[in-house]
């Protein structure tokens, strides 16, 4: 019985990963593409330029898309702040080995919300071909783990639906050893779907394509560095750091009918705490609410 179960869950996964390129159920995919319908209909293009429109276009092409620091991006100033706030454990939830959370991140630390400049909303917005809305920030810190100095995490894609993208600000400055961000590229991953991986218990599937070096994105960069990403598109992980520590902060971004300024002011009292996926895009809800 147990094996019949495996079997047809398995089966269940792969016409989902077919139609949709995740594991949500039908019911949510279908939500999402009426509503990303509906919001592309309320959306009124503006000051979109053309150097911005090729950035969305290289974004949708590749899966992940490098911006520099925006101008009113402090990095120095929030990553002291950042600092201050991760020494005092009281502040932070621990992931696992080696991985912290901040709580209530976004009340501590609210000037990391400047790293959304013009060109970044543009960007976003030439993307979606709608405006946009904020359904999570989430700020972590990554420790070097002794014990285990070759430890990283695992190659994997987010089982989100489709139009759910992220977006990650170093606030640090971050290089290889420190613990630099990799992807694959969208194509490159496709591949390795069609070769049957979709999840981190398949890696084996697939280990010798994942541990080329030759077609791994290596995201380096100075504090406000900003990483946009597919982030159930393209396979990406986190690297344990050799040395130091890095500090980030990711965003979980959706479309939206209204600009996402004005949802944010309604809903930021949410995002530090909204956990998963959000099933239901009409009313922001989340697959799970806390700090895991």
């Amino acid at each position: 019985m147990r094996t019949l179960k495996l079997a047809a869950h398995d089966m269940r996964h792969a016409v989902r990963d077919k139609l949709f390129r995740n594991n949500q159920p039908m019911a949510v995919n279908l939500r999402y593409a009426l509503y990303h319908a509906e919001a592309r209909r309320h959306w009124k293009p503006r000051g979109i330029g053309s150097s911005d429109a090729a950035l969305a276009k290289e974004f949708s092409e590749n899966g992940y898309l490098a911006l520099p620091p925006a101008a009113a991006f402090n990095g120095s100033d929030v990553a002291h702040q950042t600092d201050e706030l991760f020494a005092k454990p009281a502040n932070c939830h621990t992931l696992m080995d080696g991985a912290f959370r901040l709580i209530d991140g976004i009340e501590r630390l609210p000037s990391v919300m400047n790293v959304f400049d013009a060109q970044l909303e543009h960007v976003l917005e030439s993307y979606f071909q709608s405006h946009f809305k904020i359904f999570g920030v989430y700020f972590y810190r990554i420790v070097p783990t002794p014990t285990k100095p070759q430890s990283s995490f695992l190659w994997h894609l987010d089982n989100c639906p489709g139009p759910e993208i992220k977006l990650m600000v170093y606030l640090d400055d971050v290089t290889n050893d420190t613990g630099a961000f990799r992807l694959k590229k969208k194509a490159l991953t496709d591949q390795l779907r069609s070769k049957g991986f979709r999840n981190r218990n398949q890696i084996q599937r697939v280990q010798a394509d994942l541990e080329n070096g030759a077609t791994t994105e290596i995201i380096e960069g100075p504090p406000g560095t900003r990483i946009l990403f597919e982030n159930g598109k393209v396979l990406h992980k986190a690297t344990s750091p050799l040395r130091e520590h890095r500090d980030v902060v990711s965003f979980v971004i959706l479309p939206s009918d209204i600009p996402w300024r004005v949802h944010f002011a309604r809903h930021r009292h949410l995002v530090s705490t909204n956990a998963g996926a959000c099933v239901d895009p009409w009313t922001d809800k989340p697959e799970q609410v806390g700090y895991d």
